[in-house]
């Protein structure tokens, strides 16, 4: 078996990817989407990685466009008659619904997650006709395509003053609206409402801020990393404000930090295996969150692409090596059958129907 990672240019995901193979003996290599497109009807006894772009743009609006391209260009690879014995880790369908937050909430219905109160919400006047008591508990406004913190925006109305308060990693210059590393923190109307009139118009989903648990007088929540029918690494990621994502500066942590019981653990590993064997996916990235009173998991998104986690990378990369090993071992015990299906075996659980 040979592997291939795929990706616009080489990244430090495609490098530990590879890195993960040559340590296990598996011939692994890196294409990009353009080779991949063109060649992947010729492929044949191969195991494909599909990674995110590498974008280096900070205009929200441009950043939109070329999600909707990747979104595209994965709908056409989807097309393409590949031979049985080529293998997709996570089929490109399977990664379209997870980065349409709205249809990946669809599909986890009936499973605890953060409550959604409208994907159709296109300008801020529309925003401001929800009832206050929405507006006073919090809604979080999210782009409803693509993954990250980009374009988010946290907004909250006091209880006694009606004034608004907004956080997010946008920032105007000019006309434009950049992502930033930062979160900014709002407090003028009419600024909450350009900025909210752009993302609007770029389609969301508005949800319901649920109040996140806290360690040490900091604001958590956990990057579950699943796959196979198993969680794999736990990441909790710590910020005093509202947004939490890595990338955008804040701490990661250990799990074993929390767990102080197994009833705890127990309860999201059940959550998030339900919700990947649900997706489709095989691997995934899937980010809960702990409400603050009832200490309820529930779940925020799930990302078909969110593997990446550090902590792992450099030290062990267990995550990519198991990726490798899993296919890699039902190829050597089931190769006939896994060749004719075009799935292995022990997976067909989660394989797309």
């Amino acid at each position: 078996m040979q592997a291939l990672v795929v990706s616009n240019i080489e990244s430090r995901r495609t490098e530990y990817f590879i890195k993960a193979g040559k340590e296990i003996g598996i011939d692994t290599r890196f294409a990009t989407y353009q080779e991949l497109e063109k060649g992947l009807s010729a492929y044949q006894h191969l195991l494909i990685k599909l990674e995110p772009p590498v974008y280096s743009v900070s205009d929200f609006s441009i950043y939109q466009k070329l999600c909707d391209e990747y979104i595209r260009l994965l709908e056409r690879l989807g097309e393409i008659k590949k031979a049985p014995s080529t293998l997709f880790l996570n089929e490109p369908g399977r990664l379209i619904c997870s980065l349409d937050k709205a249809e990946s909430k669809s599909v986890l219905t009936g499973l605890a997650v953060t409550p959604l109160v409208s994907s159709t919400i296109s300008c801020f006047d529309e925003l401001m006709e929800l009832p206050d008591k929405q507006k006073r508990k919090g809604l979080f406004i999210k782009p409803r395509y693509g993954s990250g913190a980009g374009g988010i925006m946290a907004l909250k109305q006091h209880p006694k003053t009606g004034e608004l308060a907004v956080y997010t990693t946008l920032l105007q210059s000019g006309e434009d609206f950049l992502n930033t590393k930062q979160i900014h923190h709002l407090k003028c109307k009419e600024k909450i409402a350009r900025y909210a009139d752009m993302v609007l118009g770029a389609g969301v989903i508005v949800e319901e801020w649920l109040p996140k648990d806290e360690y040490k007088g900091e604001k958590y929540d956990l990057r579950v990393v699943c796959q196979f029918g198993k969680v794999e690494h736990i990441v909790v990621r710590y910020s005093k404000a509202p947004i939490t994502n890595l990338h955008l500066n804040n701490k990661a942590g250990n799990f074993e930090e929390l767990a102080t019981n197994k009833t705890f653990y127990n309860e999201v590993e059940a959550l998030c295996l339900e919700a990947l064997k649900r997706s489709g996916l095989h691997y995934a990235g899937i980010d809960v969150l702990i409400e603050r009173d009832s200490q309820k998991p529930y779940i925020i998104e799930i990302n078909g692409q969110g593997d990446h986690i550090y902590q792992d990378m450099y030290k062990e990369n267990n995550i990519y090596k198991e990726q490798l090993l899993t296919i890699h071992r039902h190829e050597d015990r089931h190769a006939g059958s896994c060749r004719k299906a075009g799935y292995p075996d022990a997976l067909s659980g989660y394989a797309p129907v």
